[in-house]
């Protein structure tokens, strides 16, 4: 997505391709933040609620960003700043206070998840944060080859 953000921002891009990629970023976000409050809940985040307004303030301002540009360039400067605060701000920064957390609060173990997908013979090692929010997203998570979902594999 950043990727994108970048490759608009720095060529000739018509309004269209600037309006889908804005729709790109609140729609990855909207999926996103549901798949986080998901995975939150489920290991009993203490500071859900904080982070659920985190979410909505993210979306309020990047919205009234993209509603008060007047120009294309200044639109394609203002997916750039999304891109960077979004990605770097929220995701590196308040995202990994989650992953503390649950390290820190839930009784971790080293095990090791496997899952399938349609691919012959193939499996998938995942680690217990992965598995606990494959299990708490209503989203599923496709494999990089067949690009069907995986599921956990019966033992």
């Amino acid at each position: 997505m950043a990727h994108r953000a970048y490759k608009v921002a720095n060529r000739h891009t018509d309004r269209e391709q600037i309006r889908g990629i804005i729709a790109e970023f609140f729609d990855y976000m909207k999926t996103h933040f549901r798949d986080e409050e998901q995975y939150m809940h489920a290991i009993g985040y203490s500071r859900l609620e904080e982070h659920k307004k985190i979410h909505r303030a993210i979306v309020a301002d990047m919205a009234s960003m993209v509603k008060n540009v007047r120009s294309t360039n200044e639109i394609k400067d203002q997916i750039l700043i999304i891109a960077k605060d979004w990605l770097l701000t929220h995701i590196l920064q308040e995202d990994m206070q989650i992953e503390r957390f649950r390290k820190a609060h839930t009784k971790s173990t080293d095990k090791i998840y496997t899952y399938i997908c349609a691919c012959p013979g193939r499996e998938h090692k995942l680690t217990e944060s992965m598995h606990i929010f494959i299990k708490s997203s209503a989203r599923k998570v496709l494999c990089k080859e067949c690009q069907q979902p995986i599921v956990p594999k019966d033992t």
